[in-house]
């Protein structure tokens, strides 16, 4: 018997019975309310993660966030140009004629990509994306109102490509609003073509010859050789004359189904191609992707951000009191909240060299484990972010034996999409956060034990450092892979 694809509502309901709150407290709200973008792994617009620990997103009693660090994915874009092209050859398959479609397919004789105008359009940031990025520049600037005072400079780094760039800007507007043009600004960090930013940018792997993003490799394509056939068969059964169903097709409409919403602003009606199981097969598949091909699965690949997520905890470890060196010579202070963006690859090597997920087993790529933690879908969505709050907390409130009585001691809290998550062998501060100065101690340890990075990576380049500095750019903006730039 043909399976049915359970309306949206239906979809929804059972996602918010699994997922029950949101890491804000919330019920679980996806944007245009379309259930199914939750397990589109990487291609889905932006929603508060799960809080799968159950742990308050809200500060600890007796503490404060004095200073946080976050990174942030760019927000919801367009499809890059080799994406765009598996569409438009789709539309021509689609639109031959010869055959007729029922159900939950009934709309693909029509069907349209939905770009008006790619030369603009593509590998650019939507109007979701903007959307995306304005409204984490507010929330922020509310979430920590002690971090900013209006009048005072305001910069952002970026990642040197242009939808990063302008998740950037929407960012500062959102944080700045109407005086983002005379207190705001970007730096955009290049990460190619110079030999001094060589483990010294927002994207590392670019100079790094021995880096290979395998996409998951053999695990990814066992399991989508296992799991698509039988979506293709049924997703045929809708089909009578001449056309095909191919498993890429298959692979297509759930990312068709994240893209297609975030461009369009409503839901696509790919969204209610696939039932709730199939589509929790798919975000598998992007699990796999990201698990082997950039994160704890791999081996030189999850150590491209150790270097710069070690100088990022060395800040925090200062205060938030921090003095830089601007490219003409002079100070400035560097800002209390430290925001960068980048590309999901990046997001998922910080995420892992973070340490939350080092509970984690092997992913099997035969078998889905439901109760995993590593789900893609919960921390690399378009405008995905990962959060180190530097929480300030009266001691003996949480009984430290490492600080006077009465006096303060500091702690790490990282976040997931708002979601907190704990680092499994160092939770036993407020909140399940981690002690600073053991969380220093641990990304210490672990950036000695993965090694040398320039030999890791077989750096050859002339003029290349001697020694990595991770991110020197957060404090000095001498460097000349760095230009500011204005946030409109």
């Amino acid at each position: 018997m043909c399976r049915v694809p359970m309306s949206s509502a239906r979809l929804f309901t059972a996602f918010l019975a699994v997922s029950g709150v949101s890491a804000t407290g919330q019920h679980l709200q996806l944007p245009f309310g379309e259930a199914a973008l939750a397990w589109t792994g990487a291609n889905g617009p932006w929603f508060a993660g799960p809080n799968v620990f159950g742990i308050s997103p809200d500060v600890p009693e007796n503490c404060y966030v004095d200073q946080a660090a976050y990174m942030t994915r760019h927000g919801s874009r367009y499809p890059d140009s080799g994406a765009y092209a598996g569409w438009v050859d789709m539309q021509k398959r689609f639109s031959a004629g010869g055959y007729t479609a029922s159900g939950s397919l009934s709309f693909l004789p029509e069907w349209k990509t939905v770009l008006t105008n790619p030369a603009l359009q593509i590998a650019m940031l939507d109007n979701t994306g903007s959307k995306e990025a304005h409204d984490l520049g507010y929330e922020l600037r509310h979430r920590y109102p002690d971090l900013y005072q209006d009048g005072q400079p305001f910069m952002v780094w970026a990642n040197n490509y242009t939808r990063v760039l302008q998740t950037a800007k929407a960012f500062v507007q959102g944080y700045l609003g109407f005086n983002a043009a005379a207190n705001g600004s970007v730096i955009s960090v290049t990460s190619k073509g110079f030999a001094g930013a060589i483990g010294d940018s927002l994207a590392p792997s670019d100079q790094c010859p021995n880096f290979n993003d395998s996409s998951g490799g053999n695990y990814k394509t066992t399991w989508d050789a296992q799991y698509q056939p039988p979506i293709a068969a049924r997703m045929q059964s809708m089909i009578k004359g001449n056309l095909t169903i191919l498993n890429s097709d298959v692979d297509q409409t759930p990312y068709l189904c994240g893209f297609e919403t975030h461009i369009l602003g409503k839901p696509s009606p790919w969204c209610n191609v696939f039932t709730e199981a199939e589509l929790k097969q798919y975000e598998y598949s992007q699990d796999l992707r990201y698990y082997y091909g950039l994160g704890p699965g791999t081996v030189l690949e999850q150590t491209m951000m150790t270097p710069y997520l070690n100088a990022v905890v060395g800040l925090l470890a200062r205060g938030p009191n921090i003095t830089g060196t601007q490219a003409d010579g002079s100070s400035f202070e560097v800002p209390k909240l430290l925001m960068s963006f980048i590309n999901d690859g990046q997001l998922t090597e910080i995420v892992t060299a973070s340490g939350v997920f080092d509970g984690q087993a092997p992913l099997s790529a035969t078998s889905k484990n439901d109760s995993r933690l590593f789900i893609a879908s919960h921390f690399v969505t378009m405008r995905g972010t990962i959060a180190f709050e530097r929480l300030n907390c009266i001691a003996s409130s949480y009984g430290s034996s490492h600080a006077k009585s009465g006096s303060n001691e500091t702690y790490v809290r990282i976040r997931l999409n708002d979601a907190v998550y704990p680092v499994p062998s160092c939770r036993n501060g407020p909140g399940s956060s981690c002690r600073l100065s053991d969380y220093v101690k641990y990304i210490q340890k672990k950036y000695a034990a993965q090694g040398d990075f320039l030999k890791n990576c077989n750096v050859a380049t002339p003029g290349a450092p001697t020694k990595v500095l991770g991110a020197s750019f957060y404090t000095d903006l001498s460097s000349p892979w760095l230009q500011e730039v204005p946030p409109y």
